[in-house]
């Protein structure tokens, strides 16, 4: 098999996960990569968060938006930084985040069954060399 039939294959695997995620949450992708992320107690700077995840702010600015009108994320302001906006998880958010989370384990664990214990530490290695390279954010 190609490298690029490799790919696409990995990609297709992804885009089914997602679609059934979509189905049973009614949030993209990209919707549930920020909620997983936003989950924690302690609130995130917006811009920090968008440099830390590597999300353009106006693209973050939607999925905020979508998420806050769904009733999972909020936006506040303090009194002490007026200008720094802060993104907080609602009760219902960190559920869902929690939820979402539990089942990428799963799908992790499905995705890396059929690797012996040397392979699955193999590709988790590679995998992480990968996603730390600090270019893949440009």
């Amino acid at each position: 098999m190609k490298e690029f039939q490799i790919l696409h294959k990995l990609i297709h695997i992804f885009k089914e996960k997602e679609i059934r995620q979509f189905e049973r949450t009614g949030l993209s992708g990209k919707e549930l990569y920020v909620l997983q992320h936003i989950r924690t107690d302690d609130p995130w700077r917006f811009n920090d968060f968008a440099e830390h995840y590597c999300i353009k702010p106006s693209t973050l600015t939607g999925i905020v938006s979508r998420l806050e009108n769904k009733g999972l994320v909020k936006r506040e302001r303090t009194e002490k930084d007026r200008k720094a906006v802060y993104l907080y998880c609602t009760s219902s958010g960190r559920d869902l985040g929690r939820k979402h989370i539990e089942e990428d384990q799963l799908f992790f664990r499905s995705l890396l069954s059929t690797l012996e214990p040397q392979e699955k530490e193999q590709f988790i290695g590679l995998t992480k060399k990968i996603i730390d390279n600090p270019e893949r954010c440009q």
